[in-house]
C-alpha cells in the first residue's frame, strides 16, 4: 500500500511538472512582433551594424568618420536591394539618389580618415546611438518592400544624426567638424524627405550643396568704362586750287601792265 501511494505521488509530481506553472514565462518566447530577423534587408542591416561597431578611430572625431563610412555603405547596400524588388517609382528615385550621394560622401570621408592607434574609449561613446539605430531599423517594416525601405531608412538617417551629435559634443574640430555638420544637415533633410514620402508626397530631389568659397570662380569684375571712340578722320578733301592769274593781254602796253591795268 505504501509502495502504491509513493508511485501515485511521483506520477502526480511528474504531471504537474509537465504542465508547468501559468505564471512562469516561456524560455523560448517568440521575438518581438516588429523585429524582422529575416527578409531581404536583414543581411545588409546586420553587416552594417557589425562594420560600424568594428570601426574605431584615433579619437572621437576620427571614429565618427570611420563609422559613418560603414553607415553610408549600409545605405547603399539596402538601396541596391530595394531596386531589385520592383519598388515604386518614387522609392526607386530615392534609392538611386542615395547610392549616388552616399557614394560621393564616402570618398570625402575617406579623405578625412586618419591613421594611428585605435582608441576604444572613443568608440564606446557611440554604443547607445548604434544600438538604438540598429534596433529601430530591425523593427521597421511595411506592407511592401518600398514601405519597408522607407521605414528602415528613416531610422537609418536618425541614427546618423545621433552619431553626429555625439561627435560634435566630443571635441571634433576643423575640417572633420565641418563635414559632421554638413552630414548632419543632409541627414535631417533626408528625414524630412522620407517622412513626406510616407505621407504620399512625391520624392523631391536633394538640394545641391552650395559651391565652397575656396573653389568658387571669382566674380567677374565690372568692365572698365570705355573711352569715347575718337572719330576716324575721313578722306581728305581736295584743296581748292587758287584761280589762275589772268593772262596778260598781248595788246597791253608795258607801262599799263606794270600798273596792273591789264
Amino acid at each position: 500500500m505504501t509502495k502504491l501511494t509513493g508511485l501515485a505521488t511521483l506520477a502526480l509530481l511528474a504531471s504537474l511538472g509537465a504542465c508547468g506553472s501559468s505564471e512562469q514565462p516561456a524560455k523560448d518566447a517568440a521575438p518581438t512582433a516588429g523585429m524582422r530577423m529575416d527578409g531581404p534587408f536583414a543581411a545588409p542591416e546586420m553587416a552594417m551594424d557589425e562594420a560600424m561597431r568594428a570601426a574605431v578611430g584615433v579619437d572621437a572625431a576620427d571614429t565618427w568618420v570611420k563609422k559613418m563610412i560603414a553607415h553610408h555603405e549600409g545605405a547603399i547596400a539596402m538601396s541596391r536591394v530595394v531596386l531589385g524588388l520592383d519598388p515604386t517609382a518614387n522609392v526607386a528615385k530615392m534609392a538611386q539618389a542615395t547610392i549616388d550621394n552616399q557614394g560621393a560622401e564616402i570618398e570625402a570621408l575617406k579623405a578625412l580618415a586618419r591613421s594611428g592607434a585605435a582608441n576604444p574609449d572613443s568608440a564606446r561613446l557611440y554604443d547607445a546611438a548604434l544600438t538604438a539605430m540598429h534596433d529601430q531599423m530591425m523593427e521597421s517594416s511595411g506592407a511592401n518592400p518600398s514601405e519597408t525601405y522607407l521605414a528602415k531608412m528613416l531610422a537609418h538617417h536618425r541614427g546618423a544624426v545621433a552619431m553626429s551629435d555625439v561627435a560634435l559634443a566630443n571635441g571634433a574640430t576643423g575640417a572633420v567638424r565641418a563635414q559632421i555638420e554638413e552630414t548632419r544637415a543632409g541627414q535631417l533633410a533626408d528625414i524630412a524627405r522620407v517622412e513626406a514620402m510616407q505621407r504620399g508626397e512625391p520624392m523631391t530631389p536633394q538640394a545641391q550643396a552650395p559651391t565652397p568659397a575656396a573653389t568658387r570662380s571669382p566674380a567677374s569684375k565690372p568692365a572698365a568704362a570705355k573711352a569715347p571712340a575718337t572719330a576716324k578722320p575721313g578722306p581728305a578733301k581736295p584743296t581748292a586750287k587758287p584761280a589762275p592769274a589772268p593772262e596778260a593781254s598781248p595788246t597791253c602796253a608795258p607801262e599799263h601792265r606794270e600798273l596792273g591795268h591789264c
